[in-house]
């Protein structure tokens, strides 16, 4: 007889390491679709773990890199209305694939 998995939820997971729940998929994302060097940025908290959830899901990997080698040059007021861009691109594609398969 197999002993039974005893999984934690993500929830519990956020809980005990004392971090939001929301923080945990961010970083997930991250990971999942992060370049090794936004994994870094995020890991060294060079920019929020929202922004870089925003940079790994709406760019590919060249363009994550591209930005990152940018931020130092860039002014608070540019990263930010530069991120605003990107996520509201993002939430657009996003918005259009859903109607399009709603579609079919």
């Amino acid at each position: 007889m197999s002993a039974p998995m005893h999984s934690k939820t993500m929830q519990q997971l956020a809980d005990s390491v004392g971090v939001s729940r929301r923080l945990l998929f961010q970083a997930a994302a991250v990971h999942r679709y992060g370049c090794p060097e936004l994994v870094k940025a995020a890991q060294d908290g060079l920019l929020a773990m929202k922004h870089c959830e925003t940079l790994a899901k709406a760019l590919p990997h060249d363009e994550q890199r591209e930005f990152l080698a940018e931020l130092p040059t860039m002014t608070g007021r540019t990263r930010h209305d530069l991120l605003a861009i990107i996520k509201g691109d993002l939430m657009h594609r996003t918005r259009e694939a859903k109607r399009r398969g709603a579609k079919q």
